[in-house]
């Protein structure tokens, strides 16, 4: 049980160890990788709301934007709108119409040359029997056309009698015959009359579409609720639905989202069987509509019951390109064995795709209108209503041939030409004869596509429209052979014949113009006027009609010019691994680099992925990298600021107690001020100590004991050297470290200060003069001093040298510290010593009083002149001065006896000047001389220091030794060459 106890224990101790660590660790890898925390963060943002389809729109209003400015496709010229404008609508009524107006058209884009037809109109409801559009037009001609051919009979018949063909013997016989034809013709004209009250539109259409012969209709791949049989239903999918080889199923998936976004349902509803049997292709109408609107993508495929419709345009293109296999990948679609128009060579055509296996419509850059080229359907009746008013005008010119009695020569050759009417009209009629048998024949085709009954044969197609061709032809000659008798016609007949002429000769220059239009032309023929429903939006137009949709569908394959897309995954991947490295490499960069830096990942990829889209067709989603750029941006700018404020305040915290709130303000501002490393300067050291230090010590501890005292001497000490402190950041300078009594300081760093020599001697005057405040304020708080009972009062000895120094952060990564170090910093602590062999105060070399002494602060200071000393462990000799003050503080007698001492300096001095006379015994009685009276000026003395004797009775003192002793001799007692040089013994 006590080893059970002992493991859990230790199980314990080990788990709080690890977890302490990890918390540290943890703790450490937040705290230094901030910056990448908030990439992270941020990224996840971007990645839930791109999910949520929260940018979708406002990447759809780029890259309409971006499309605008990509490279323009070029327009297949075959491409060929067949428009129900509102051209058309005007002229033959509002839609819809009776269908065999397009049964018409059809028919004459047969005759016109045209490659195919594909129809943007659904036929899936059939149509009630009615009148043609155009029965009154067709039952005049009927009646006009019948009179003149009765007329035409019965004035045969008449011309036989009078020329004695007929007889008694055979008059009854003639007699039959003519009511035979007679009534042929009424039984002829019964029968035009009733087909045009009681047509079968949709049977005569459904045999235009198979008259036609390459004609595409129309499949819905939604559930419309409109029945087909099975029957029905199984051919439509046999005959026009395609195989492709899908293993992954991808473009059913795709589908079922599709339609689940247009919150329809599955479905295959095909046009009415009647005209599905007799056209070459269907494919489905449904086009992908943006969440804004706007079409910019539209599927290919539809799958249904394993196999796949066609989209309208694209399904009548593969099969004009003979496409042998289709193959869909994940991100595009293959189109196998393709041979594209003047083509020799098969090739294989890769449809990019985007996320949703969509092809991306590249479209024109223009209007509806201006795209493509475009025929109204009006044009195209207009053809088959001129041939109408072509006709008739000729039925009522045979008029003319009996009109106005007896007739001249002009008249007579008028009339014979006028006599071959009937035989022109009768050929007309054997044209139309022919038109409606090949009608006839249009019985539909098979499941396996094979024309019903054999249909119709090339032979005669050619035949028919050899024959309609050679009509309108010998048609024209003739109109223009009348037109030169139109003179001898009267004005009613010239005016007839001229109307014939005209309209021959329009449906003759339409009929050109139109087979140029049609030859071999890739027609889509549907609704664009403005009041259709068939309307939508496009990066390009408002109110664009997907007739044109359909087109541009065609175009982009046949061009094979795509815009191709990149996962907006992909693109925010790719911004967060770059923003990622522009992070990681301006790691160590300032703030403001760092900022700077931060354009670089805000703005370039944004820059590089619309050029993509300009320059390549390359559509990369812009707003989530974007965003995701901006929002990293933001967050490292506030993580910038937030370490920024940080680094000010650790600044603060570091320096608020070491240099003054100036400085320290420049050092918030400019950080660099503090960079890692040290750097070479020239600056001034300044070290201050107190004297007698240990006996201050000493009495407090006899006063305290040594426990208690301990604390009482650290309270005193903290004050004393902070009103010290004070004076020296009052002045610009930086406490760099305190040594026990010691503070150690800097002049001139961390920010430049030109004058860091004479405000280190300003900081030593303040320094005595904050010493003497605080002394009084606080001298009830001092121990007693032994000797003369009285507060022990806190004095500093200063040194002060300037010169070039190393200044910086120094130490290791882990322990860094501001401070200087070099020979003139040493050496600013030997003259904070050496003050004790003068009785002096403030020390400073000479360095350091000629860089006070000059320019704007020349003549501020006021110092003692000493000797040259050579302190321990320096070579050599230093030119040392005493400060005493600042001129304008100091008191008429200070002045005066800093003067006389410098006098007295000078016959101390003299004779070491190089070549000068062997320095004279005398000068040294001079020298004492103004050194007693300069002392007699002002006297000083220090109570508490038995060994005190003031600069001026040190110098008396070494004057005498000199006129006692003489100068220094060397071994062999000769006289040394006098320098003035006193070498310290002691630091």
């Amino acid at each position: 049980m006590l080893i059970n106890e002992q493991k859990t224990f230790h199980f314990i101790i080990n788990y709080v160890i690890l977890f302490v660590m990890a918390k540290g660790i943890k703790k450490l890898f937040f705290s230094r990788n901030t910056d990448i925390l908030a990439l992270i963060a941020v990224a996840v943002l971007i990645l839930v709301l791109s999910a949520l389809k929260f940018f979708t729109k406002f990447d759809y209003r780029i890259y309409d934007v971006l499309v605008r400015l990509s490279p323009k496709v070029e327009q297949e010229e075959n491409i060929l709108l067949v428009d129900i404008d509102d051209l058309s609508l005007n002229k033959e009524g509002s839609w819809p119409w009776t269908r065999d107006l397009l049964g018409n058209v059809l028919i004459r884009m047969k005759e016109l040359g045209a490659y195919n037809a594909i129809f943007d109109i659904e036929y899936l409801s059939p149509a009630s029997k009615g009148a043609a559009a155009d029965i009154a037009t067709v039952t005049e001609e009927t009646f006009g056309n019948g009179e003149q051919r009765i007329a035409h009979n019965i004035e045969e018949f008449t011309s036989s009698i009078q020329r004695g063909e007929i007889n008694s013997r055979n008059a009854i016989q003639k007699g039959s015959e003519l009511t035979g034809r007679i009534d042929e013709i009424l039984y002829g004209m019964y029968g035009s009359i009733y087909e045009g009250v009681n047509r079968d539109f949709d049977d005569y259409f459904a045999r235009a579409i198979q008259f036609f012969g390459n004609t595409s209709l129309t499949v819905n791949a939604y559930d419309i609720k409109i029945d087909r049989t099975k029957e029905d239903l199984e051919y439509a999918k046999e005959r026009f639905l395609f195989n492709v080889q899908d293993p992954k199923s991808l473009i059913r998936r795709e589908n079922e989202e599709a339609i689940r976004n247009a919150k329809a349902e599955t479905g295959f509803t095909p046009v009415l069987h009647a005209m599905g049997s007799r056209a070459a292709c269907e494919g489905f109408t449904n086009v992908i509509i943006d969440t804004d609107g706007t079409r910019r993508r539209i599927e290919l495929f539809n799958w249904y019951d394993g196999k796949y419709i066609g989209q309208l345009a694209f399904a009548p293109l593969v099969k004009m390109l003979d496409v042998q296999s289709f193959e869909r990948k994940r991100k595009s679609l293959l189109l196998r064995g393709a041979l594209l128009p003047g083509k020799e060579k098969r090739e294989d055509i890769k449809i990019p795709l985007d996320e949703n296996g969509r092809m991306m419509i590249n479209w024109q850059h223009s209007t509806y209108n201006d795209s493509f080229r475009h025929v109204p359907v009006y044009m195209v009746l207009h053809l088959d209503k001129l041939e109408s008013s072509a006709i008739k005008d000729l039925e009522s010119l045979y008029s003319l041939r009996t009109a106005g009695g007896k007739q001249d020569e002009g008249q007579t050759e008028l009339s014979t030409w006028l006599s071959y009417i009937p035989d022109i009209l009768e050929g007309y009629g054997q044209i139309v004869g022919e038109k409606k048998r090949l009608l006839g024949l249009c019985q539909g085709f098979d499941i396996q596509g094979n024309a019903i009954g054999g249909g119709i044969s090339d032979e005669e197609y050619q035949a028919y429209f050899s024959a309609r061709s050679q009509f309108f032809q010998e048609l024209e000659s003739f109109s223009q052979s009348l037109l030169s008798l139109e003179g001898s016609a009267g004005e009613e007949g010239s005016k007839a014949i001229k109307q014939f002429s005209s309209t021959v000769s329009q449906y003759s220059s339409l009929h050109e113009r139109l087979a140029v239009e049609f030859a071999n032309s890739f027609c889509l023929i549907g609704n664009s006027a403005t009041a259709s429903t068939d309307l939508g939006v496009t990066p390009f137009q408002r109110g664009y009609p997907n007739l044109g949709t359909h087109a541009n569908v065609a175009n982009s394959i046949l061009q094979k010019n795509f815009i191709r897309t990149v996962n907006p995954l992909t693109a925010i991947i790719a911004s967060l691994v770059f923003t990622l490295a522009i992070i990681l490499l301006t790691r160590k960069f300032p703030a403001f680099a760092k900022n700077a830096a931060g354009l670089l990942y805000l703005f370039p990829p944004t820059i590089i992925f619309s050029l993509l889209m300009i320059l390549f067709r390359i559509y990369v989603p812009l707003v989530a990298p974007f965003l995701l750029a901006l929002f990293t941006y933001i967050a490292q700018m506030v993580l910038n600021f937030a370490l920024a404020e940080k680094e000010k305040r650790t600044l603060r915290r570091g320096f608020d107690a070491y240099v003054a709130p100036e400085v320290v303000n420049q050092i918030v501002k400019n950080p660099s001020l503090l960079s890692l490393g040290g750097a070479n300067k020239r600056m001034t050291a300044l070290f201050s100590d107190v004297r007698t230090f240990s006996g201050f010590t000493e009495c407090i501890n006899r006063e305290e004991g040594e426990q208690h005292g301990a604390v009482r001497l650290v309270d005193i000490l903290n004050g004393y050297l902070g009103v010290l402190s004070d004076a020296i950041m009052d002045c610009h300078g930086t406490i760099d470290k305190y040594v026990g009594d010691e503070i150690v300081s800097f002049f001139g760093a961390p920010v430049d200060d030109p004058l860091n020599a004479y405000n280190a001697c300003l900081a030593g005057i303040r320094m005595k003069q904050a010493e003497a405040i605080y002394n009084e304020e606080h001298k009830d708080e001092l121990p007693i001093h032994p000797v003369t009972h009285t507060p022990f009062l806190l004095k500093s000895r200063v040194g002060i040298n300037t010169g070039d120094m190393v200044v910086g952060n120094m130490g290791t990564q882990k322990k860094l510290n501001y401070t200087v170090m070099g020979n003139n910093v040493n050496l600013a602590s030997r003259l904070e010593g050496t003050n004790k062999a003068y009785d002096s105060w403030i020390m400073c070399s000479e360095s350091t009083w000629q860089e006070a002494n000059s320019g704007q602060t020349q003549g501020l200071l006021v110092a003692r002149q000493l000797d040259c000393v050579r302190v321990i462990n320096v070579e050599k000799p230093v030119q040392i001065y005493s400060i005493a003050g600042l001129k304008s503080e100091l008191k008429k007698e200070e002045l005066e006896s800093v003067e006389l001492f410098n006098k007295a300096m000078e016959w101390y001095l003299k004779g070491r000047e190089e070549g000068a006379d062997p320095k004279d015994i005398k000068d040294f009685s001079k020298a004492k001389k103004l050194f007693s009276d300069a002392y007699r000026c002002n006297p000083t003395s220090d109570v508490q220091d038995k060994n005190y004797i003031s600069p001026e009775k040190k110098m008396i003192v070494r004057c005498e030794n000199f006129i006692a002793n003489g100068l220094p001799r060397d071994v062999n007692g000769d006289v040394i060459k006098w320098d003035g040089v006193y070498t310290m013994t002691s630091k």
